[in-house]
């Protein structure tokens, strides 16, 4: 049960990370191209460029959303077991994950 804690609270934090990126990071840039698109005065590398970080984010965000659900079943069962600090920060973090790539790459939210 501690090997499982363990590689499921890095998997956590690896997803937790990448899920601040996305959504202080690739969101905003996305959010701000679509905006340039709106005015009226974008052309075709503006479009492209809005196409390409659109794609990042929805593409991060499904990747997020696999690895927060693979980190959460990681972190779940050792936490249910055992009760193991490590296993239920790694529940939280991965969940967190797991809801930012929900929110970003389902347009679940949207």
């Amino acid at each position: 049960m501690k090997a499982l804690s363990i590689s499921g609270f890095i998997l956590s934090v690896l997803s937790f990370i990448t899920g601040l990126y996305l959504q202080f990071v690739l969101a905003p840039a996305a959010d701000s191209l679509e905006a340039s698109l709106d005015t009226g005065f974008s052309d075709d590398i503006n479009s492209m460029m809005w196409m390409a970080a659109h794609e990042a984010k929805v593409t991060t965000g499904e990747t997020l959303v696999i690895a927060g659900g693979l980190a959460l079943i990681l972190c779940a069962i050792p936490a249910i077991k055992t009760k193991n600090k490590l296993s239920l920060l790694g529940a939280i973090l991965s969940l967190a994950a797991l809801l930012a790539g929900l929110i970003n790459g389902t347009h679940m939210f949207s």
